[in-house]
Parts: structure tokens; C-alpha cells; sequence
């Protein structure tokens, strides 16, 4: 993430060399980033979560259409829910009414869905890795479930990540083995409930889609 306002201070400063080589660049009027590894302001009474907000209201009331934004993890100083509600409603401000160009970072799944909703404005990235232990998918459920092991590639892929290894981080901060076994083992309980629960989401909604009797026989029939 620091390595994109570096690029575009570096191209600022080189910009006539560019400019006689035929290169067209973007001016950019401002950067605008919260402070990264935010944490409780003691001496101003202040939580993660209030310390967060104040610069991200900094930030919504100073960037332009112009602007480089980055914001990183908002809304994680506060419950999964209302974390995704504040960061869904200020990306969505940021795409919609600044139009700023915005580099947005974070682990909250339904977030990623805004990209079917701008299509041409919002793409999904993550950075790459290798899954070392495959077979843990195909695990049963009275298995012993094995934290996965991955190794980080560095490198940025386009979509969105298909699920969250953060127990691999675990690992390597050497949280005991039995742990670990038992958080794999939450995560996959937590994870089938989410999967069952989006199926029978999604299949109400193919039934509410149903417009006659000759469809409803076939939608049956499917399901």
C-alpha cells in the first residue's frame, strides 16, 4: 500500500520527462490515508474504533474527485456487523459521490460484492499464496480438522480471496497446536452454518422468482 503514493510522488517529480516521452499522467491534488496500526488514544480518551472514524471523517472531508485515498481495515475496532455497515457505507461514498481514486483494504467478504454493483468502477484484488494442505476441504466431520498452511506469494491477483487463512497467522505467532486444532475445527462449524444459511437464501429467492405453475414444476424438480 505505501508503495502506490511513493509511485505517484516519484511520477509527480519526473513528470516533465514523462511528458516529453508521450506519456499522459493523472494529477493527483492530494493523499489522504489513515494512520496505519491505529490503536486507543490514551490521552485523549479515545478507542481504536473513535480513532478510526475521526480520520476517516477527516479524510471524507477533504478528498476531491482528484484525490489518492487509501484506507486500510476500516471498521474493524468494533462488531462484525456494524465494521461492515460503516465501511460498506463510506466505500460506497467514496465510489459514488467523490469518485476519488481509492485503495481499499479489507477482510470483510460482503464488501467485495460491490463490484458487481459498479462494475466499471470497483475491481477486486488479493494477494496471492499457495494452500500447502488441499485435503483439508474433504475433511469429514469426525475428522481432526488441521489448521491450513499457506505461503505467502506477494503478489497481487485479480478477485476477490475465496476464503480467510487467518489461522495461518496464528501459527507462525506459535499459538499451541491444540488451538489451533480446536479453532480449525470452530471455523469450519461457523463456515458450514454461513454456507447452509446463503443456500437457503438463495433458494427462496429463485422460488419468489417463480412466475408460473410450469416454472415452479421445474424449479422442483431442480431442487
Amino acid at each position: 500500500m505505501s508503495a502506490t503514493p511513493l509511485s505517484c510522488v516519484t511520477c509527480g517529480v519526473s513528470i516533465e520527462t514523462h511528458r516529453a516521452a508521450g506519456a499522459c499522467w493523472r494529477f493527483i491534488d492530494g493523499f489522504y490515508a489513515e494512520e496505519w496500526g491505529a490503536s486507543d488514544n490514551i490521552l485523549k480518551g479515545r478507542s481504536t474504533f473513535m480513532e478510526e472514524l475521526t480520520e476517516a471523517s477527516e479524510i471524507i472531508s477533504h478528498a476531491t474527485e482528484r484525490s489518492l485515498v487509501i484506507l486500510d481495515e476500516l471498521g474493524r475496532g468494533t462488531s462484525t456487523h456494524d465494521g461492515i455497515a460503516i465501511a460498506h457505507a463510506t466505500l460506497e461514498y467514496f465510489i459514488r459521490d467523490v469518485k476519488a481514486q481509492t485503495l481499499f483494504v479489507t477482510h470483510y467478504p460482503p464488501l467485495c460484492e460491490l463490484e458487481q454493483a459498479y462494475p466499471r468502477h470497483v475491481a477486486n484484488y488479493h494477494m496471492a499464496f499457495l494452500l500447502n494442505d488441499p485435503d483439508i476441504a474433504t475433511a469429514t466431520e469426525g475428522d481432526e480438522v488441521q489448521p491450513e498452511f499457506i505461503t505467502f506469494l506477494y503478489q497481487l491477483t485479480g478477485g476477490a480471496a475465496g476464503r480467510s487463512y487467518g489461522l495461518n497467522v496464528a501459527r507462525l505467532a506459535d499459538i499451541p497446536d491444540s488451538i489451533l486444532h480446536t479453532a480449525a475445527r470452530k471455523a469450519r462449524e461457523m463456515e458450514n452454518v454461513v454456507n447452509a444459511r446463503r443456500s437457503r437464501v438463495k433458494l427462496l429467492s429463485d422460488l419468489w422468482s417463480v412466475s408460473d405453475k410450469s416454472s415452479l414444476l421445474e424449479w422442483q424438480r431442480s431442487n
